[in-house]
């Protein structure tokens, strides 16, 4: 681990930190616990996804050598697998709060929970020699903890929105769904080097979540 790595490990800690101290700031007399334990849930649910990884390591599975495997690997051990226990997370520890209420406390919360996650597999992916072998291995990092602050914005106004309209089910699996294919398809464009796609699909996740965020400052002014 190098100086490069260290660096891009304070990505995700300066965004949690920056998203505390904002709080902190407009709601000087609120409690950020929960945020705060939001966080280290998702530290810990984090160790779910790297199992996920290590299974697919056991099977053979974690090398991209076919269309068919970058494919799996990307959509369903990486992106589907970390984006299943983020959302464990939001669901069943956020989402029942009584101070989660909307789609801002979803958006919130998900950072929160995402920056978590986001730390250790970072880690995670420096100590590991194969994707220290990657050509993307440093664009990756420098990158991964803003495209998962995209994918939790989303994820969490999709079950944010399903609480404050009593729709739980069906607007949290969207928001998994979304998340999920959103993630995949981040570490598919860097496995199959379609960087062309890689800025398309930013461009456009960040015009989704630009909207989402729009939406709900307008919706707390009513």
């Amino acid at each position: 681990m190098n100086t490069l790595d260290l660096g891009f490990l304070l990505i995700p800690i300066a965004i949690a930190t920056a998203l505390f101290s904002f709080l902190r700031y407009k709601y000087p007399n609120g409690t950020l616990k929960p945020l705060g334990y939001s966080f280290i849930l998702g530290v810990i649910s984090a160790f779910g996804a790297l199992f996920v990884l290590y299974l697919a390591g056991l099977l053979g599975l974690d090398q991209p050598k076919s269309l068919k495997r970058i494919t799996f690997l990307s959509f369903v051990v990486l992106g589907g697998s970390q984006e299943f226990f983020k959302f464990l997370v939001l669901r069943f520890y956020a989402l029942p709060l009584k101070i989660f209420r909307g789609t801002a406390d979803g958006m919130v919360y998900g950072i929160s929970i995402s920056m978590g996650m986001t730390l250790i597999m970072m880690i995670a992916y420096i100590l590991n020699p194969l994707f220290r072998g990657y050509e993307f291995y440093h664009p990756m990092l420098a990158t991964l903890a803003i495209a998962n602050t995209f994918t939790a914005i989303i994820m969490g106004f999709f079950v944010g929105m399903g609480k404050a309209r009593n729709n739980r089910i069906i607007d949290s699996l969207t928001g998994l769904a979304a998340a999920a294919f959103l993630h995949g398809l981040y570490k598919f464009c860097f496995f199959t080097h379609e960087y062309f796609l890689a800025v398309l699909a930013g461009i456009v996740t960040l015009g989704i979540v630009t909207f989402f965020v729009s939406l709900t400052l307008r919706q707390q002014e009513v």
